[in-house]
């Protein structure tokens, strides 16, 4: 089975995303503008690390490098922030990554932006700690 998954740092790009294998490929044959009604997950990375929250077979799922990590209720998610580098610790999973470059000040008042929009580390924590958000991640293509 191959899902598609959108891009957490650029706007609008689609991959194919294989669970099974973790391979990541371009989206081939898109003639039209981008759909999103079939999109099962996000990818980036964190530092080196490719990172894919994805929803597959209706269960929520995170890709980290190697580590294909079920997502369910009582999940250890806990994000901390460095001076260099932040960390994200996903059940007994300590990924150490570079503090974006591209973060929201504190006192930002722009419309709709969370710190969160700048640090898949931070999404992926906020998401992975909040059971109701989890259960809404990507419902339109779960099956």
């Amino acid at each position: 089975m191959v899902i598609t998954v959108v891009s957490f740092e650029n706007f609008g790009e689609q991959a194919r995303f294989d669970p099974g294998t973790a391979a990541l490929g371009p989206v081939s044959g898109r003639t039209g503008p981008l759909d999103n009604s079939g999109i099962a997950g996000t990818f980036g990375r964190l530092g080196d690390i490719l990172a894919v929250l994805y929803r597959a077979e209706g269960a929520l799922r995170l890709l980290l490098g190697d580590e294909d990590i079920a997502v369910v209720e009582g999940l250890e998610v806990r994000h901390e922030r460095g001076e260099i580098f932040n960390r994200l610790t996903v059940g007994t999973r300590h990924l150490d990554y570079p503090r974006p470059s591209t973060e929201l000040a504190e006192d930002d008042m722009t419309a709709f932006a969370e710190p969160e929009d700048f640090d898949l580390g931070l999404f992926l924590a906020n998401v992975l700690g909040d059971p109701a958000r989890c259960g809404r991640m990507y419902l339109s293509s779960a099956r």
